[in-house]
């Protein structure tokens, strides 16, 4: 957020406070338990979601140099992104032109990728540049047979893909600003590219991917599940929200903002007393901290919609002279709480929800920013429920 923005979200809460209220959603939302448990749904969800949607992929700064790449599994597609020689990020479909075996794995540097199989090359533009035993293959047209290309684009600081093959007649480029949408002037101003990556851990907690998203859209749990934790740091059940499309900012207050009050605005920094929670859909959630930033990004498994794959990457300020124990130990702390807290009860939640005991789960008014979440899922799959 840009000052402007901060300082008004800043009054905002400091008014909830003193009235003990938060924003809240204009109806309670219903929601049938098969969303978090039914194949036939997971199914719908990988290809309206996770097939067709723009997806963050993180921060610029996990490609910083030339050749640098990274592959993942989306919902199925098998995606190699990588930065070119003129700078810009590129994204593939990872499987061979010959036999699909995938040509790069992990992470690293190259300057071109060879598949294993049977040594097949590409350049980072996904060119096929050679092939072995010519003989076997004289008159395959070379140009014909790179990497199948997938939309990606880059701004401000923010990677997304779209893991469905370019179509012809369709630009490769994604308009990130066109899919930030009017969160785009809140990304400017955080400067995301100015952060390098500090760490990235990956988990498979046994949920379904919508609830490690659910997880952090909603501060009422935060005094009862966190009251050893992180409880005593926050004002629970107190929050702003606002939607950009069907992405939404939940902004939630630290105990310290009690300390503004007696300043006046242009006096005021909010940066360490307001915690602003982005949940760019579909899957990722970005936490704009006092002096990092954190993102948790969820995908679903292919055969089981009770698992998902989570990954939380932690990003420092380039600025920062903070020793490495500052980040280790920010790190951990959010680890810890969510693997030791949130996620073992989502775990036994979802089994409830695979029992059949129970139809539906209430999100309250008090929880905005769950409702616009489910609701903009709903909105894509073209479901009533």
């Amino acid at each position: 957020m840009d000052r402007k923005e901060q300082l008004a979200v800043g009054r905002r809460l400091l008014g909830h406070i003193d009235g003990r209220t938060t924003d809240l959603a204009d109806a309670l939302f219903r929601n049938r338990v098969d969303a978090y448990s039914s194949r036939e749904r997971a199914a719908r969800e990988r290809d309206a979601l996770f097939r067709s949607q723009p997806l963050f992929m993180g921060l610029s700064s996990r490609l910083p140099r030339s050749g640098d790449y990274i592959t993942e599994d989306v919902a199925g597609m098998p995606v190699l992104l990588v930065r070119g020689p003129d700078g810009e990020v590129r994204a593939f479909a990872n499987i061979c032109r010959h036999r699909g075996a995938p040509v790069a794995e992990g992470c690293g540097n190259a300057r071109a990728f060879v598949c294993p199989y049977h040594a097949w090359t590409y350049d980072t533009r996904g060119t096929l540049l050679g092939v072995t035993d010519k003989v076997g293959f004289a008159g395959l047209d070379l140009g014909a047979h790179g990497l199948v290309r997938l939309p990606a684009g880059e701004k401000h600081g923010m990677i997304f893909v779209r893991a469905t093959p370019v179509q012809e007649g369709q630009s490769p480029v994604i308009d990130v600003g066109t899919v930030l949408g009017s969160f785009a002037p809140d990304f400017a101003a955080l400067q995301p590219e100015t952060y390098p990556l500090h760490s990235v851990d990956r988990i498979t907690p046994r949920i379904n991917w919508k609830f490690a998203i659910d997880t952090f859209l909603e501060g009422y749990h935060i005094p009862h599940l966190h009251r050893k934790t992180i409880a005593p740091y926050f004002i629970g059940n107190c929050g702003t929200f606002d939607g950009a499309g069907p992405h939404g900012r939940m902004c939630v207050p630290r105990t310290s903002i009690e300390a503004l009050r007696e300043q006046p605005d242009d006096e005021r920094n909010l940066r360490p007393h307001i915690i602003a929670i982005y949940q760019l859909f579909p899957n990722t959630i970005v936490i704009w901290q006092v002096d990092h930033i954190e993102v948790w990004r969820a995908f679903p498994h292919r055969d089981d919609p009770g698992s998902c794959d989570v990954e939380f990457s932690l990003y420092r300020p380039a600025d920062s002279d903070r020793p490495e124990k500052h980040w280790a130990k920010n790190r951990d702390i959010a680890i810890r709480t969510v693997l030791e807290e949130d996620f073992p009860l989502g775990e036994r939640m979802q089994i409830g929800f695979e029992s059949g005991a129970t139809e539906e789960v209430i999100y309250g008014r008090n929880e905005p920013s769950l409702v616009h979440f489910h609701s903009s899922i709903r909105s894509a799959l073209g479901v009533a429920a």
